[in-house]
Parts: structure tokens; sequence; C-alpha cells
């Protein structure tokens, strides 16, 4: 039982770290130029897009298979559909005018998405330190650096939502708390089924899919309409694809 709750502690520390620094990150970085912010926008979505495409889906393919990865993707869409409900935003409002909750339900939507998506990546932590403490540990890392885009790119639009610093550094916290709850449950059935793995990744990168396009980029465009927020993405993914690699 110790060992359990040791894993569960590395775990969680794992998850608040990676989050709560790019929320860190994000408070010191935004400023109020809306060229500047689209460019920030650009950047996380890049980001984003490329954690889905070159870490999420892949991962969620090998280990469940196209069946299971295509259901996870459909399921994870409505989910966030479903829950866009929560946060209405009339199409003939215009950006300028209703920012401030535009941006509060990107950034809402994807830290559900994190949240979602940090689930399984504890379990694969707690897993992993039950076969050996060095894959474990390895897993931890991995997971802590690629939380940190995570959370600056959930923290970007909830601080241009003018909500407090405080509340934009507790919110990418808690997004990252799931993963200590999956490191416990990884730990104390010792292995998981891959189907469930598999099914619990697709479905975050549904939902992270959905976001990035339908919110992300579009609100990275509205704010700045030249070519800085779309060089933004591209930088975006391309450091997603060097960090996916590199990992």
């Amino acid at each position: 039982m110790t060992q359990t709750f040791l894993i569960t502690i590395i775990g969680t520390l794992v998850g608040v770290v990676g989050t709560g620094l790019g929320g860190l990150v994000a408070l010191f970085i935004v400023k109020p130029s809306s060229r500047f912010i689209g460019i920030l926008l650009g950047i996380t979505s890049g980001l984003m897009l490329s954690v889905v495409t070159f870490d999420l889906l892949p991962e969620a393919y090998e280990i469940s298979g196209l069946g299971t990865e295509i259901l996870g993707i459909f399921l994870g869409v409505v989910t966030v559909v479903f829950i866009e409900g929560f946060f209405p935003i009339s199409g003939k409002d215009s950006f300028s005018s209703n920012s401030k909750r535009r941006f509060f339900r990107t950034g809402a939507l994807l830290g559900i998405a994190i949240a979602i998506h940090n689930l399984p990546e504890g379990l694969a932590v707690g897993s992993g330190y039950m076969f050996t403490s060095k894959l474990g540990m390895t897993m931890a890392i991995i997971i802590a650096l690629h939380n940190f885009p995570e959370g600056l790119a959930m923290a970007a639009p909830l601080r241009l939502s003018g909500s407090s610093a405080f509340k934009v550094l507790s919110l990418t916290i808690l997004a990252g708390i799931p993963t200590g709850v999956g490191a416990f449950i990884g730990a104390l059935l010792g292995s998981v089924s891959d189907l469930f793995i598999g099914l619990c990744l697709a479905f975050a990168g549904g939902t992270m899919l959905y976001i990035t396009c339908g919110e992300m980029i579009p609100d990275a465009k509205s704010l700045h309409n030249g070519r800085s927020s779309t060089m933004g993405i591209v930088v975006g993914f391309v450091m997603g694809i060097i960090v996916s690699v590199k990992l």
C-alpha cells in the first residue's frame, strides 16, 4: 500500500507541475497586443495539433486498433458538443464584443479535455512503475514535459477572459490532478485493459482536435488576421513534432 501511495503522489506531481508551470508561464507572457496574443494562441494550437497527431492518436491505434480509436474520437467530439451547450455564445456576436466569454469557454473546454487526457497518462505512469521503477520514472518525465504546453494552451485563453491570476493557476493545477487518480488506479490494478487505455487516449484526442480546430485557431485568426497567427500555428506544430520525436 505504501508503494501505491508513493506512485499516486508521483503521478499527481507530474500532472500538477506540468500543467501548473504552463499556467504560470502564461501569466507572464500574455500581453495586451492583439498580434502577440494571436501568435501565442497560434503556437499553442499548433502544439495541441501535434500532440493529437503524433502522440495521442498513434498510441491509441497501436494499443487498441482503428475501430476503438475512431469510436473514441467521435465520443470525444460528441461530449464537447454537449458541454458547449453550457457555455452559449451567439454566432451573431462579434469577437471583440464578446471576447471574454469566448476566451473563457475555450479555456474551460480545453481544461476539461486536458483533465480527461491526464487520466490515461496517469494510468501509464502507475502501470509503468508496477512493471519497473525505471519505466515509471521515464513515463513520468515524458508526461510532465507534454503537460507543459497543454497547461499553457489552457491558461492563455483563461487569462485573456479576464480571470484572475490565482483562478487561472488554480484551474491549470486542477486539470493535472486526474494524472494522480490514473496513477493510483494503474498501481492498484497492476495492469489496465489495453482497450480502455486506447479508448481514453482517442477520446481525449477527439476532444482536443475539436477544441483546437473549432475554438483556438478561429480565435487566433480573429485577433490578428495577418500571417503572424498562421505562422504561429506552423511553429507550434513543428515544436510539437520535435517533442514527440525526441521523447
